[in-house]
């Protein structure tokens, strides 16, 4: 996806050498669209950059959300050391090595749902992410090949 933000620098470099380097017929006319375009194809590689950044950020927020994994298995540790020191103590040795093995099994589930909850979230920011640089990418395209045109017919 980044590669995507990277080449469209690339190619908007290329155009604006190959346009430094051509004579410009009417050059009061085309600076004025020329300068417009470039404006342009800059706003939306920001735009693209800026959609990427909220991506991650959002990613970030899903994972480090209330419930995480994290948190998960440090409740975990913590429930499963309250039982360890009972065993190691030597009171309720039977029921402690049942209660673990149930905190084990619950753990396990809360950790597969906790992994479909944040796999559903991304999914969504995905899509939503995709649309989004669909859109960009018609609008920068266009752009882009306005400047081109100028480009040429300056040459």
């Amino acid at each position: 996806m980044k590669t995507f933000v990277l080449s469209t620098l690339i190619s908007v470099a290329a155009l604006g050498n190959g346009f430094a380097a051509t004579p410009n017929v009417n050059p009061s006319a085309d600076k004025n669209k020329v300068s417009a375009l470039k404006e342009a194809v800059a706003f939306h590689e920001h735009n693209m950059i800026m959609l990427y950044n909220q991506y991650d950020l959002a990613v970030e927020r899903i994972q480090n959300s209330r419930g995480n994994h994290a948190e998960l298995e440090r409740d975990r540790v913590f429930f499963i050391g309250v039982f360890q020191q009972d065993i190691e103590k030597g009171i309720r040795v039977v029921e402690g090595k049942k209660a673990i093995a149930e905190l084990e099994t619950r753990y396990a589930k809360l950790h597969e749902e906790r992994e479909a909850y944040e796999a559903k979230a991304i999914a969504n920011l995905q899509w939503h992410l995709a649309v989004a640089r669909k859109k960009e990418d018609r609008a920068f395209a266009k752009a882009q090949k306005e400047l081109k045109e100028i480009t040429i017919a300056a040459r």
